[in-house]
């Protein structure tokens, strides 16, 4: 074909795709609508519920906190707590709501912060010295060669996703679900719809898929939030995978609509749940390689824009 024919070709399959994430995006988030197969109301209405009483949590956080402070909220939280209690959300969730509203309401009363709601932290200023630091981020790389006699030991992986679930989250939504895979026939249905496993598949023998949950997101301004979301826990897991002694290898999800529903099927993941990435996970392999990988230098990476910093801009 033509070369101006390839190129519009490539531009109309672009635009399809923003038409779908379009379409998925604004049946997942909006307010007045719940289509089965579109919205997770239960999850929409608790991540609203979240995003509201940890404003309050927030507010008793700052350096000096005002009186009063958070007021306007209430009523929008007391209208979600409803809705929510009628959805069937866990009662733990709510329990969490209201003593947010009864933490402020007693801060806002008597000027006494919730040691429950906002505690005091327990912050150490150094945790590790700048060798451990160092010699702990630059041992780690992706491997491509895994022990096949040496299987994962499930319980692990639960204490690390466990741990995983620290990370920071738009709002404390904590949106993010990790799906996992050790089933040698599962993981080969999976990895034979990612594109950049080959060579080397064969030898993984553990899976994460990490997915948002779409629902928890609301308006333009998120229309992008859950793949930040998602790639900070993404990139948590494989550094707590590392610190337990396990191999990890990011496998990008760089596909279409058309064969990340394809994965679902396989995976049994939700339609409202986007697909973020995928990542191998093991035992590396005695004497395994890594690519070399060499770093930008710094310059082109940091640009100081402090008020001393004599900054220069590429």
């Amino acid at each position: 074909m033509p070369p101006w024919v390839v190129n519009v070709y490539r531009r109309l399959a672009i635009a399809n795709e923003f038409i779908g994430d379009y379409c998925q995006y604004c049946r997942a988030t909006t307010w007045h609508r719940g289509e089965p197969n579109g919205q997770d109301r239960k999850e929409f209405l608790q991540s609203r519920l979240t995003l509201a009483y940890h404003g309050l949590e927030k507010g008793a956080s700052f350096p000096n906190p005002k009186r009063p402070y958070g007021q306007s909220r209430v009523p929008e939280i007391k209208t979600l707590l409803t809705l929510a209690s009628s959805a069937g959300i866990d009662a733990e969730k709510l329990s969490l709501a209201n003593s947010a509203v009864a933490a402020l309401e007693h801060y806002n009363s008597t000027g006494e912060i919730s040691d429950e709601v906002t505690p005091k932290s327990s912050w150490r200023e150094t945790a590790f010295d700048d060798e451990a630091i160092r010699s702990f981020v630059t041992s780690r790389h992706s491997v491509r060669n895994y022990r096949e006699d040496s299987p994962v030991d499930t319980d692990l992986i639960r204490t690390i996703a466990a741990e995983s679930a620290m990370t920071p989250s738009v709002c404390n939504r904590r949106s993010y679900r990790l799906h996992y895979f050790d089933d040698a026939g599962e993981v080969q249905a999976i990895l034979a719809l990612q594109n950049g496993n080959r060579g080397f598949g064969q030898t993984i023998p553990g899976l994460f898929v990490v997915t948002e949950r779409r629902s928890s997101f609301v308006g333009a301004g998120e229309r992008n939030q859950r793949w930040i979301d998602g790639g900070l826990f993404a990139m948590s897991l494989v550094w707590l995978c590392h610190a337990h002694g396990l191999g990890t290898c990011f496998l990008n999800w760089s596909q279409t609509n058309r064969r990340t529903s394809q994965l679902r099927k396989v995976c049994g993941i939700s339609r409202v749940e986007d697909v973020i990435t995928c990542i191998a996970v093991g035992h590396p392999a005695p004497g395994h390689r890594v690519a070399r990988s060499p770093l930008r230098p710094e310059s082109d990476t940091f640009i100081h824009h402090g008020r001393s910093a004599a900054h220069q801009r590429p």
